[in-house]
């Protein structure tokens, strides 16, 4: 029983190897056609390639440069007269608008001495009117007159320089914009020109770019840009061209301002990043193509174009401006062209291609 039972074993075992011996072989026969097949072509010197029809494209050329926002003029605010300070409102990152009252300091000397001033006004006044009728009755001279009219005026004047310093207790913002540094608190006495607060004005902000000097020839004051801000995706802001600094820094760029009118809702604020593109709406025509297609060596820039008989011919190019991946030809090609855009590691010049896959658009 054990016997037959390993016959069945020993008879299956023996069909499967056989089975396997029959498949290794063919599939060893089909290779050996295959390598056969390519060494026929290499012998002809055929092989595949992919190619393009050359044509006239459209360029964007446009220049895009990196830069930060910067406040269009920053404020210090600082005091006309000495005090105490007694208000403040003054945080960092308020929000201000011109008029917004800022701080106050303690009034109570300069009320003081503007009473004084008025009352010695208000008396001067009463004593030049009383002169000016005895004078008309003979009663007064007019050098008593003379006297009295200059005291009047002497006294105005002090009355003016007191009232003057009393409105100066009271500080405002000069601007609209934000606080951004903050120097003082309630209960310091500050002399007069002490700083209180420095203010950024945002109405009107400004980006500073750097650009090389291969570039600075063609940009003018006055040039219209487009600002993209880094915060805002999707929005374009309009700046103008308003300073070329004619001094260059170590790396050979020229800071150039641009200025940006800050009226829009999403507001532009100190310290953002931005992309200046300059030239945004410039455009030019000519032939591109992708840059894989060039083939370089030491003695230039070439590209492989098919003739009529699918053979593919090295010819020297001249390049030019590059647009991501595609670079301008500005000489060597033709309108109509046909150039190969892959299989280049096997092409030689005069060589035959065996199937040509022309691609319409690249």
């Amino acid at each position: 029983m054990n016997w037959t039972k390993t016959k069945k074993i020993l008879l299956l075992l023996s069909v499967v190897i056989i089975l396997f011996a029959g498949i290794y072989f063919k599939l060893s026969e089909n290779q050996a056609a295959v390598q056969n097949e390519i060494k026929e072509e290499q012998s002809l010197g055929w092989y595949n390639a992919q190619a393009t029809i050359v044509r006239d494209s459209v360029f964007i050329d446009s220049l895009i440069y990196r830069g930060s926002v910067e406040a269009g003029q920053t404020i210090s605010v600082t005091t006309e007269t000495e005090g105490k300070i007694i208000y403040s409102g003054i945080e960092k990152g308020k929000q201000v608008s011109k008029g917004t009252l800022l701080a106050k300091l303690d009034p109570v000397t300069k009320t003081a001495a503007h009473k004084i001033n008025q009352d010695a006004y208000d008396k001067a006044v009463k004593d030049y009117n009383n002169l000016k009728a005895l004078l008309a009755t003979g009663n007064a001279s007019a050098i008593e007159v003379s006297n009295a009219k200059l005291q009047m005026q002497n006294t105005e004047s002090q009355l003016s320089i007191s009232e003057k310093q009393l409105s100066q207790t009271i500080v405002t913002a000069p601007a609209k914009g934000v606080i951004f540094e903050k120097k003082v608190n309630i209960g310091e006495f500050v002399g007069s020109g002490t700083q209180l607060c420095a203010i950024a004005a945002l109405d009107e902000v400004r980006i500073t770019v750097y650009l090389p000097e291969t570039l600075i020839a063609g940009i003018r004051i006055g040039d219209n840009v487009k600002i993209k801000a880094d915060a805002y995706p999707g929005l374009i802001f309009s700046g103008k061209v308003n300073a070329i600094i004619p001094v260059s820094s170590d790396a050979k760029t020229f800071p150039t301002e641009i200025i940006i009118k800050n009226d829009r809702p999403s507001k532009l604020l100190a310290g953002m990043s931005t992309s200046v593109v300059f030239n945004a709406d410039k455009t030019s025509i000519g032939i591109a193509i992708p840059r894989t297609a060039i083939t370089a060596n030491k003695k230039g820039n070439f590209v492989y174009v098919i003739h009529r008989s699918d053979k593919a011919v090295l010819t020297p190019i001249t390049i030019g401006k590059s647009y991501g991946d595609y670079i301008v030809v500005s000489d060597g090609l033709h309108k109509g062209d046909t150039i190969m855009i892959n299989g280049m590691l096997n092409a030689a010049d005069g060589k035959q291609i065996q199937h040509l896959d022309i691609h319409q658009s690249f």
